[in-house]
This record gives structure tokens, C-alpha cells and sequence, in this order.
């Protein structure tokens, strides 16, 4: 996608559909059960014609997409609660402009909706782009907002090469070329639906022996032979109205049978998602791969930030550094540490747990005593009993919660 920050009017222009609610366009979600195969999972998304399924772990609501499932070599045997990912819910009353921005940051094309405790619905990528295409949008074209120069595969590669593209680049769609010409385009439910082991099975070898054969097997046996394709300066109301009414996620855009480049789903979501501005800059390194993870270390740092130039008037950078210590099971024990830069100092703190969240107000507690402490300190100096020298500011703390 070339735009990736909007110009103020472009993003002013979508301000109408950003602002509305997620309940305007919820649609019925797709919920397997915990012990749920992978194999039944992969049915349902080829009976619901779905990209992504949630499941309720003990009110932690983990998405299971295509491409998830296509990571794990075992496919018969791998566990849902290994395969998906936390992702945060959405309330019916949330803006579309945020969950916008959650599914084209994590490269989602669901995100659950949650009242009391229980999924109720979903907002879909292609829920947006029926949106989008209703609403009517006719000065943004295919060139401003394609990916140049995608990504291909030839038809005579191997299936086991285009799996591993998939995986290694994090896309869906793969244009196929033949003789250097486009030929067709192979995506990651093709894939799947191949590689889903047959009711026919009737053991661990038989499953093994069907993928072998299947990963051999030539991309010119099982690509979409269909082309969707548009043109650099067609408007976004045409590509979004190709896509829906062809039923698909993707279409190419070519000059002649030249390929330029291609738009999917996200690019068109991209147009959606709200901006986040911060006063000053942010850092965080080393994200959780979980969307709500990652999104709950996000939103602690930026609200610790907020906190802090309240009483820290010269703050300039703040960092925040992620670490997994050691893992246990499915359970992650994490390391935080946070740097606040300011023109005369740096502060850090550092805090150890299983639980993001409580790691992040611990360091923020952290940070209250010490200003505290500094104005108490600045109080006691004034009187003439303060202390000479000055005192470490670092302060390391590790919390801990129940399994």
C-alpha cells in the first residue's frame, strides 16, 4: 500500500465512516468450541465461506485465520490454543476507525464482538468494504493505494514453495505468472482446503502420506485461473464493487498484461484506521505476537506516558523494551523496561511477571513513589536536611500472578 500516512484532507474525507459504530455493520461470527479439531475448524470456514474463526478460551477470545493454520506442519494434530492469537474485542458502540486500525496493523480480517462476556457478532474486513463501496468514493484510485510490485510465484513451483512464501511475506495472495505472463492467483484458502486431510484418513501415516503428496504437487494444478484486475486510475468504488462482486479479497492492477501492483482487503481497511498521535515520541520494542497482548502493552505505555508529563515537564523519549524471559507451557514470563528521557535525566524501570497489565501499573506505582519521594526530597533539601549526592533512580520490581 503506498499511502501509508494520509494526506489531513484524504483522511477528513473518510471522518463519516470512521466515526460510525461497529454495531452498524456486525455481522454474525463464526465460533468453534475448545476442543475443536483444526481439521473441523478448516470445515467451517469452508461452510461459513470464512477467513476467520474465534474460539472462547475461558473469556480470552483467540482468532484462528487461514494463514495461521497454514504455519503449522501438522495440521491434524496442531492444537487451536497454539494456532491462534488474543485478540482484543470490539463493544457495539466502538468506532469503526478503531477496529480499522487493529485489523490493518495485525493483518486481521475479523475482530470479535463481545457483550457480557459472549461473542455476539464480528466486524469483517469485507463488511468495510460494503461500506465503503454504499458510501461512494471516487478521488482515491488504485495507484494511490496498491502494493507495487508484488510478491509472485510461477506455475510450475511446487506447492511447498508457495506455502512458504505465504508464511515468510504474512500475505494471502500470491499472483502466478507463466511464460513471465499473469496467469492467475493462488491464495491461502486454495492452499488450505488442499491441505485439509481427507474424512477418508485412517491414520497418522495416511494423513502424512496425502500432504507429502499435496505439497509436491505444481501451483499450476491449483490456481484461481480467474483474473480480477483493475487499472492504476480506476477509483477505489470500482475496485471495492470488482472485489464484491466477484467474491474475492484481492484484485491485481495491471497496465495491458503488464502487472503493477495489487490491493487486498487490508489496503482498502488501511483508508479507515484512525491515527494515534502522541505529544512526544514512543518506542516499544519487542511487541507480543498477540494482538491483545500487543495492543494492552500499547495502550498501558501511552497511558504511563500521559502520567508522566504531568509532572515531568521536560520529558523528550520514552522507550519501552519487551522481553520474554522463559516460557512455560502456553504461559510467557515477560521483562518490561521502560526509559523516560528527559533534557537532564533518563528514569528507568524495570518489572518481571506473567500478567502485561499488572506489570505495567506495578511500573507505574513505581514511578509515583519516585516523584513523590523527589518533591518530598526537594521539601526536605529546602529545610536544609536533604541528603548529599544523588541517589540511583532505577527501581526493579517483579510482580507475579496465580497460573
Amino acid at each position: 500500500m503506498v499511502i501509508r500516512v494520509l494526506e489531513p484532507e484524504l483522511y477528513a474525507q473518510f471522518s463519516a465512516l470512521r466515526d460510525r459504530s461497529v454495531g452498524d455493520i456486525m455481522q454474525e461470527p463464526v465460533v468453534a468450541s475448545q476442543d475443536s479439531t483444526i481439521s473441523q475448524i478448516i470445515g467451517l470456514m469452508d461452510k461459513h465461506d470464512a477467513y476467520t474463526v474465534f474460539i472462547d478460551f475461558n473469556g480470552r477470545i483467540a482468532s484462528i485465520n487461514m494463514r495461521d493454520i497454514l504455519e503449522y506442519r501438522d495440521i491434524d494434530h496442531a492444537k487451536p490454543s497454539m494456532v491462534g492469537k488474543i485478540v482484543p474485542p470490539l463493544a457495539r458502540t466502538q468506532r469503526i476507525g478503531y477496529a480499522a486500525r487493529i485489523m490493518g496493523e495485525y493483518r486481521l480480517r475479523a475482530l470479535p464482538v463481545v457483550e457480557d462476556g459472549r461473542i455476539v457478532g464480528q466486524i469483517t474486513s469485507d463488511a468495510i468494504l460494503r461500506m465503503v463501496n454504499a458510501y461512494g468514493i471516487d478521488n482515491v484510485s488504485a495507484g494511490d493505494i496498491m502494493t507495487p510490485n508484488p510478491i509472485i510465484v510461477d506455475a510450475d513451483s511446487k506447492i511447498a514453495s508457495a506455502r512458504g512464501i505465504m508464511i515468510r511475506h504474512k500475505i494471502d495472495h500470491l499472483p502466478v505468472v507463466n511464460d513471465g505472463k499473469v496467469a492467475g492467483i493462488l491464495t491461502s484458502r486454495h492452499l488450505l482446503i488442499a491441505l485439509k486431510p481427507p474424512e477418508s484418513s485412517k491414520g497418522k501415516a495416511d494423513i502424512i502420506s496425502n500432504k507429502t503428496r499435496m505439497m509436491d504437487l505444481k501451483v499450476s494444478g491449483l490456481f484461481d485461473k480467474h483474473i480480477v484486475a483493475s487499472e492504476p486510475n480506476e477509483s477505489v468504488k470500482s475496485i471495492v464493487s470488482k472485489m464484491i462482486d466477484n467474491r474475492v479479497a484481492y484484485t491485481f492492477v495491471t497496465v495491458g498484461e503488464e502487472l503493477q501492483g495489487i490491493i487486498t482487503h487490508r489496503d482498502v481497511v488501511g483508508l479507515l484506521q484512525e491515527m494515534v498521535r502522541e505529544e512526544i515520541p514512543l518506542y516499544i520494542v519487542g511487541l507480543p505476537e498477540d494482538p491483545f497482548d500487543a495492543e494492552l502493552a500499547k495502550s498501558k505505555f501511552a497511558t504511563l506516558v500521559r502520567l508522566m508529563r504531568k509532572v515531568v515537564h521536560d520529558l523528550s523519549e520514552a522507550r519501552c523494551n519487551i522481553k520474554i524471559k522463559d516460557m512455560g507451557g502456553e504461559r510467557r514470563r515477560y521483562e518490561v523496561k521502560v526509559n523516560i528521557v528527559t533534557l537532564s535525566d533518563t528514569m528507568s524501570y524495570t518489572a518481571n511477571g506473567y500478567d502485561l497489565a499488572m506489570i505495567f501499573d506495578q511500573i507505574s506505582d513505581s514511578f509515583k513513589k519516585r516523584i513523590a519521594h523527589r518533591e518530598n526530597r526537594g521539601k526536605g533539601d529546602a529545610k536544609g536536611r536533604g541528603r548529599k549526592g544523588r541517589e540511583s533512580i532505577r527501581y526493579k520490581v517483579d510482580f507475579y500472578t496465580l497460573p
